[in-house]
């Protein structure tokens, strides 16, 4: 079985980033993820990959509207990324809107965590921002590890307080999760909304060029803009991960060898006692993502989604 990572939060804290993100530095040394993503409210496949044109028989909403769960079914609705093989996503797919399927029922999401962690070392639950979709406190429920991410501004606190009382029970082990300060500027209160908040354990710094990769459909190659805020954040989660018994060989590359250059510059106030001192460092000196030259693949209509060679 496969550890099971839940990311929720706030809308626009950069959940589906961090997702992308976290997923490439599971996979560092070949190990197999997949991102799954049940809003209907913004389909994911056409964000994540805009230039294939994925047809609706590829939808999440399908193996979650059918008579019968199983890892088969799974495995033919997952779709492999042609640049990063060894990371899967499932999704919406373009057009598709709340009003496609029948509600979400607990029991089918529970079975459908349960199969999808059949078949791969790593599955990444993308939350919506919504409690009302029962994807969220079911993935919440099912997960290894929570990751809550906030926006450290009025909206974020008081999302978190309006949602808190959602998540009392035991099941959601809500005094577990890890709590990260989403889209962090210089600006910030951080200080202030550090103590607010209960502590964050980690800062997400916003930075201009992980904001186009997020607009230009290249979310899965923002991680080489990250500040090293942001990566010491995805360190921590793979550190907690290993304290619950990570899959074998997943330790083998460090993030700064396979994908840090050097930080983005980015100068904040001094953080609260559950952060570290920030710091001021280079600016990355790579080009934009928006001046890398795209592998050359036309788009055309996929019906069939191989390359399930990363599922086992």
């Amino acid at each position: 079985m496969s550890k099971i990572i839940t990311v929720w939060g706030n809308p626009g804290c950069g959940k589906s980033m961090f997702c992308c993100n976290l997923a490439k530095t599971l996979t560092a040394g070949k190990e197999k993820a997949i991102i799954i993503n049940a809003d209907s409210s913004t389909p994911m496949l056409p964000v994540w990959m805009p230039e294939r044109i994925l047809e609706t028989n590829a939808s999440i909403g399908n193996v979650l509207s059918g008579l019968e769960i199983n890892s088969a079914l799974v495995a033919e609705r997952v779709t492999i990324l042609k640049e990063y093989p060894f990371i899967g996503v499932m999704g919406y797919a373009a057009g598709e809107n709340p009003f496609s399927y029948p509600d979400l029922k607990y029991e089918k999401i529970k079975l459908f965590i349960t199969e999808a962690s059949r078949l791969v070392d790593y599955i990444i639950l993308d939350c919506s921002s919504n409690m009302l979709n029962f994807f969220t406190p079911t993935a919440i429920e099912s997960a290894d590890l929570v990751v809550r991410i906030i926006t450290p501004d009025l909206r974020g606190l008081n999302y978190l307080r309006a949602h808190k009382a959602l998540l009392t029970d035991e099941k959601f082990h809500y005094e577990e999760h890890l709590t990260f300060a989403g889209l962090a500027r210089p600006f910030h209160g951080i200080d202030e909304m550090d103590h607010l908040i209960g502590g964050f354990d980690g800062l997400l710094p916003y930075a201009k060029e992980i904001e186009r990769c997020g607009t230009s459909g290249q979310m899965f190659k923002a991680l080489a803009y990250c500040n090293q805020r942001y990566i010491n954040a995805l360190k921590l989660v793979r550190e907690r991960l290993e304290q619950t018994g990570i899959p074998e060989g997943a330790c083998g590359t460090t993030l700064e060898d396979e994908y840090f250059e050097d930080p983005l510059n980015e100068e904040f106030p001094k953080a609260g006692d559950s952060c570290e001192e920030y710091t001021e460092s280079e600016e990355i000196t790579k080009g934009a993502p928006g001046s890398e030259r795209r592998q050359d693949i036309p788009a055309g209509k996929e019906n069939k989604h191989n390359g399930h060679g990363i599922l086992k």
